[in-house]
This record gives structure tokens, sequence and C-alpha cells, in this order.
């Protein structure tokens, strides 16, 4: 299994490259904050909910840190 450190390298590098190609929605905030949010979301599904993940907390500047709880699954019905 991926160390938590190991993880949060791997988001703050996925956020920083996918920030720079994202498009943004219509309606939605065109500017930097709004192509990050949209990278966020990206690299959470692909980084983290591969792993059966999802985020708690993060921050990638000073260091990256990243606190991550387990992925709920619903029941079939």
């Amino acid at each position: 299994m991926s160390k938590p450190r190991s993880l949060a390298k791997n988001l703050c590098r996925c956020i920083k490259h996918v920030r720079k190609t994202v498009k943004v929605r219509k309606g939605q905030n065109k500017s930097a904050k709004g192509r990050e949010q949209a990278a966020i979301g990206i690299c959470v599904k692909s980084v983290l909910q591969t792993k059966g993940k999802t985020m708690k907390r993060f921050q990638c500047l000073p260091k990256p840190v990243l606190q991550t709880q387990p992925l709920r699954r619903t029941r079939p019905r």
C-alpha cells in the first residue's frame, strides 16, 4: 500500500500538471482558482479513489500533507 506522503506528492504533482491544461465548464469561475478547483476534482478521482480513499484535508505547500479516509461504498439494491 502507498504511504500517505507519496500519495500527497502524487496528488500535488497531478494538480500542478492538470491545472495548466484543464478547460473550465460554462458558468464556472474561469480564473486560476476555478482551474485549480477543477484540477483538484480530477486528481482526487484519479489518484485517491482508485486506491479506495477520499480526501479529508490536504496542502501542497510548503510540504505536501494529505489526510484521507476510506471511500464509502453504497450497498447495491
